[in-house]
């Protein structure tokens, strides 16, 4: 799928910590992120211009495409130019519904910043907050998109004055969150603003975006965008202000470069001393330094195994390089080394520090974990701590008792994949009890997951879980002993 190119290109861009940007598109459900990838993706050349907005390339799984909405975060390497210079963006999609709020927050330990998508009509919504929440937590920094601008103008029939004001009213609703959840120090360099470029408006269904700095150098005005959304001529309007372009450039522009990021994100996420041997290298993005990175994601390929997205803060790896895993105090070796491009893996044999890649070969991995060179066995990361935590329960039963060892394993899986998914036999009932963020989370994660690999299950209505607790005080009473000779209160 990847020309060749392009991979030799890719493979000389990332060896420069400078010229990488690690981002993730966040959202309140259907306000628009995975419509935006492709309009990204279409821009590096990845997906056709006339399937952008529409394809979902990163909804690659079945159920996905099912469902419209985004179930499993999704990874995908390419290349943006900025006057004569070439950048290597490292993207995520992420999930929009609360359900999968977890692979959101694995998500934000890989990043260093992140692009919130807010829908024109809609505005900040719960999920909103929520998703900003987890980003600033991990101190990465945001910049803002606010996606179908053009409902305003054809479905709310709003004036150029009042869209102004819509838009305004979006953007302090933001700042207010980033005032409320961003580290002190970082408060007023990460508040969005139009007028430097990190607020960009568009329409990612159709195409096109703008911002100020790119209305002033492009000449392009309110009025223009009025005139192509009632006259029709959006498709017309997006080959002069193209979505992935406009927004690119702010990426590259505003959001921060590992070498950059990897000096105040190290002291609040390692556990080690910053002035240790690996401390110092993480906090410069040294790729001579030791190897010492984060698996932020798990999943299992049929053909090769286990696969670990990994966050390498430090050192370069290579194929057939021996690694060590902190918590399961595991000796393994590194079989494969590449990129994503959404549902596929460039290998490219060695990868040096600051960038996301894919792993295979790591039996034991799982999301969290700290990988390091064999030999250092360093300190590990700060646990990646969820906003939630498992709320709905249901048993799960094989319908074919021979099935219950596949079944116990593939559960296993899933919970090292997906750590806001606890798993536990009831020791009262012997029940096999599965416990996830809400229903949905349980059916698509779970449910789906053991039957589409031929598992008939028999899943209970949700269990809900009672514990004693005080309710209020009470009136004192008093019992006496059969003998009458010892008194209760």
């Amino acid at each position: 799928m990847a020309r060749a190119s392009f991979i030799e290109d890719l493979k000389t861009i990332i060896k420069d910590a400078k010229q990488i940007r690690n981002i993730a598109i966040c959202a309140h459900i259907d306000h628009g992120k995975t419509t935006l990838s492709d309009n990204l993706l279409s821009g590096a050349g990845l997906i056709s211009s006339d399937l952008a907005g529409k394809q979902c390339f990163m909804d690659f799984d079945k159920q996905e495409q099912e469902r419209g909405i985004t179930i499993y975060s999704a990874n995908v390497s390419m290349i943006h130019s900025v006057g004569n210079k070439d950048f290597a963006i490292n993207l995520i999609d992420t999930p929009g519904h609360v359900d999968f709020g977890g692979d959101v927050t694995r998500a934000m330990r890989a990043v260093d910043g992140c692009v919130v998508v807010v829908c024109a009509v809609e505005g900040a919504m719960p999920q909103t907050e929520t998703v900003l929440r987890q980003a600033l937590k991990e101190q990465v920094k945001p910049i803002l998109f606010i996606n179908k601008v053009d409902r305003l103008i054809k479905e709310l029939k709003l004036s150029p004055e009042e869209v102004q004001q819509r838009l305004a009213k979006h953007i302090a609703a933001v700042n207010t969150l980033i005032k409320k959840y961003a580290p002190l120090e970082r408060q007023a360099d990460w508040m969005v603003d139009v007028n430097s470029g990190k607020v960009v408006f568009g329409s990612a269904y159709h195409n096109w975006a703008i911002s100020i700095p790119f209305m002033k150098k492009s000449g392009i005005t309110f009025k223009d965008i009025f005139d192509a959304v009632n006259g029709g001529t959006e498709k017309e309007f997006a080959k002069r202000a193209k979505a992935y372009e406009v927004l690119l450039d702010s990426v590259i522009m505003h959001l921060p470069s590992p070498f950059e990021a990897q000096r105040y994100r190290i002291k609040k996420i390692w556990t080690g001393e910053p002035d240790s041997p690996e401390g110092k290298s993480m906090s410069e993005c040294n790729p001579n330094g030791p190897l010492v990175g984060v698996i932020t994601n798990v999943s299992v390929d049929m053909h090769a195994g286990s696969i670990s997205t990994v966050r390498l803060f430090s050192g370069t790896i290579k194929e057939g390089q021996a690694v060590y895993l902190i918590s399961q105090e595991s000796d393994e070796r590194v079989q494969q080394v590449g990129v994503y491009a959404g549902p596929r893996r460039v290998q490219l044999g060695e990868i040096s520090c600051g960038n996301i890649i894919a792993i295979s070969g790591l039996s034991k991995a799982f999301s969290g974990e700290t990988i390091c060179s064999a030999e250092i066995k360093t300190a590990p990361f700060e646990s990646i701590k969820h906003i939630f935590e498992p709320v709905v329960t249901k048993s799960i039963e094989v319908k074919d008792v021979k099935n219950l060892p596949k079944m116990i394993e593939l559960l296993r899986q899933r919970s090292r994949e997906d750590p806001t998914i606890a798993i536990k036999i009831s020791e009262t009932t012997g029940e096999t009890l599965v416990s996830g963020l809400g229903e949905l989370h349980l059916d698509a994660k779970i449910e789906r997951f053991l039957r589409d690999r031929g598992i008939d299950i028999i899943v209970s209505k949700p269990i809900i879980i009672y514990k004693e607790s005080i309710f209020n005080s009470s009136n004192e009473y008093e019992g006496k002993s059969p003998n009458k000779h010892n008194k209760f209160f």
